[in-house]
């Protein structure tokens, strides 16, 4: 793993440690970040709700270009702490058509196995999530 900024993984690293190529391919958003404030729970599966409008049935046509994964981070600013890795079931995007644009379910099906080794380290990115609305801040890594 390539690590910096006091030991905390890269983007590339985080990437290549859940099995995806180290850059994001063009057109392909297959790794979701989500800040969370640090004393705010982790919501249980099928609760995640973000500001995602038509991407949910892009995504369900062409699976291999969805997220697989949703990360959720915890801090104020880079870097930031990994509390969470949770996979998502492709085949469950867009499930929710019917829903507010600024409220589509994120189809996580549980904690990902990765979490046992990639939980608690701290993620050192130049990306800053400056968005109002908790359902709009989100970035693909």
């Amino acid at each position: 793993m390539t690590m910096h900024n006091d030991d905390a993984l890269t983007i590339p690293a985080l990437r290549q440690s859940l099995g995806l190529p180290a850059e994001r391919p063009d057109g392909i958003r297959d790794l979701l970040a989500v800040p969370r404030d640090l004393g705010a729970p982790v919501p249980p599966p099928g609760s995640w709700r973000l500001a995602l409008g038509d991407w949910p049935e892009l995504w369900r046509a062409e699976p291999a270009s969805s997220p697989r994964f949703l990360v959720m981070l915890r801090g104020a600013a880079s870097p930031y702490f990994i509390a969470t890795i949770e996979d998502i079931d492709p085949g469950s995007w867009g499930l929710d058509g019917d829903a507010d644009p600024s409220r589509r379910v994120v189809p996580v099906r549980g904690t990902a196995y990765a979490m046992a080794v990639l939980g608690g380290s701290l993620l050192a990115m130049d990306l800053t999530f400056g968005w109002d609305r908790p359902e709009e801040r989100y970035a693909f890594l």
